[in-house]
């Protein structure tokens, strides 16, 4: 490769977010919780029980989804007392998971402003879960608002769950033809045998009523029970409930499982970022199309977090590992590819035609057959010197010198974002610059559409016009108002387009 490099190369270039790698992008899961109460069994506050909140958000933060929590008046949860790990009975002395969680401020800063039930999107979460405690049995029991909210999302087959005490709602809870949605389903709440031991444990009746007794009286109810305090949960069709307090990760679980058979109803978006960054980049807009859509982000070799030593990595291994990722998920998928990764994704649709529902370019190169990105380069600026890149020794890996990187990639960004770009700034292979594609029918058939950036100082709006154009494929182009980021500098606009793009 010669010296001098062509400025088209710094389109290449994508961001590095403030994102941490893969957290959150499956989704969103709403967990709901008793508003503070007061028993009139017992008089004591009464509220949610920690396990049962803090038990299943470990499982499923840790799966890679996102948590919102919620309760039918919104503000501040307030917790059953003997299931604080610090209370001075030591019952729940053991929950380390619990007393974590305690000492997370920014989770407590959830717990102390949960969302208003009736202001939450359900179409927003991919599940429901609600947590048990002494609570929900005079905040939840017959709620016309919760039992509203619980049949409704039932009946879009997603993933609903109940556990402990929470299971109260299935009492009551409806179908629209009228029947219970737990009739002739087998579920779980809290066994006869714990209350038992729970009033004997403190030597009065603590609950109006049992669970188990009501469950029991319902039309065809197929209501099971394990020895009392084991970890028991069940899953029938998309409904999940837990037995008790113990039951919080094992129900959540059961989610997930249900949250991976359900993947079938949403489209899966596999995203591949381009040259000097890695599956970060999409952070910005990653999360929120998870909310109703499989998202994969891929890593490509020899960038971020990936140890692989760049030189002679080129676009062979570019797509083998986007197509490694495609040919892993049972159905097609939309491709999408910024600035360097319009070249890999239009081979990968060569080579994976069946798999691809449609491609959508985002300031990115989109080749004709034997062409590189060297060729379309010089195709459009000519044999142009430029001294913003620095090789190294044998011209196999390049990089740009970290004070060029803010204005041509993101003029248009905030300041923390331009010192994360020169920050996380990491040598490019040179190789897949060369490398050329081969296409043919296959991927002229398939559906593309690119997303146009005017005022790109990377690539120029008038190179994405020529190869628009050159290429003539393409069904609809989209123009966007910023620099070579669209999805940092506008991210929501960038996302409507991405999800409403035909």
């Amino acid at each position: 490769m010669k010296k001098t490099f062509f400025l088209g190369l710094l389109l290449l270039i994508n961001s590095v977010s403030y994102g941490q790698h893969n957290a959150g992008n499956n989704g969103k899961i709403l967990m709901i919780a008793s508003n503070p109460s007061v028993s009139k069994q017992t008089g004591w506050p009464i509220g949610v029980w920690y396990s049962e909140l803090t038990h299943p958000y470990w499982v499923f933060t840790e799966a890679g989804y996102t948590v919102d929590i919620a309760s039918l008046e919104g503000g501040k949860l307030e917790f059953d007392q003997f299931s604080d790990p610090e209370d001075e009975s030591k019952y729940a002395a053991f929950d380390y998971i619990s007393l974590g969680f305690k000492k997370d401020a920014s989770k407590m800063a959830q717990v102390n402003n949960t969302k208003k039930l009736a202001t939450v999107n359900p179409d927003d979460y991919k599940a429901i879960f609600i947590c048990g405690g002494q609570g929900p049995m005079y905040t939840m029991y017959k709620n016309p608002g919760i039992l509203k909210f619980v049949s409704d999302f039932y009946q879009t087959g997603k993933p609903t769950a109940a556990i402990c005490h929470g299971t109260c709602v299935l009492l009551d809870a409806k179908l629209d033809n009228g029947k219970y949605i737990v009739e002739g389903k087998r579920w779980t709440g809290f066994a006869n045998s714990e209350e038992n031991y729970a009033d004997a444990y403190v030597a009065m009746k603590i609950q109006p009523f049992r669970i188990e007794d009501e469950a029991r009286k319902m039309p065809n109810s197929r209501f099971e029970v394990a020895h009392m305090f084991d970890s028991f949960a069940l899953k029938d069709g998309n409904l999940i409930t837990g037995q008790q307090q113990n039951s919080g990760a094992k129900a959540a679980e059961l989610v997930l499982q249900a949250l991976e058979e359900d993947k079938k109803r949403y489209p899966t978006y596999v995203f591949v970022h381009g040259a000097w960054s890695d599956e970060s980049a999409w952070g910005f807009v990653r999360n929120d199309l998870a909310k109703n859509a499989n998202v994969i982000v891929v890593n490509l070799p020899a960038h971020g977090a990936d140890s692989t030593y760049g030189v002679a990595v080129g676009l062979k291994d570019y797509v083998k590992t986007v197509s490694d990722v495609i040919n892993s998920q049972s159905g097609k998928v939309i491709l999408v590819g910024h600035s360097m990764a319009g070249v890999i994704i239009s081979q990968v649709a060569e080579n994976l035609p069946h798999k691809i529902e449609k491609l959508i370019y985002v300031a990115a190169y989109l080749p004709k057959n034997g062409e590189s990105i060297q060729a379309i380069n010089t195709g459009f600026y000519g044999d142009k010197p430029i001294e913003i890149f620095e090789f190294n020794k044998d011209y196999t890996l390049v990089s740009i010198k970290k004070e060029a990187l803010p204005t041509m990639v993101c003029a248009d960004c905030p300041e923390y974002m331009k010192e994360i770009l020169k920050k996380y700034h990491r040598p490019e292979p040179v190789k897949g610059f060369n490398d050329s594609v081969k296409l043919s029918s296959k991927f002229e058939k398939l559906p593309k559409y690119y997303i146009s950036t005017k005022n790109d100082n990377a690539v120029p709006y008038d190179l994405q016009q020529k190869m628009i154009q050159n290429n003539g494929g393409v069904k609809k182009v989209y123009e966007m108002e910023t620099s070579h980021l669209p999805f940092v500098v506008k991210p929501q606009e960038f996302l409507n387009i991405v999800r409403n793009s035909k």
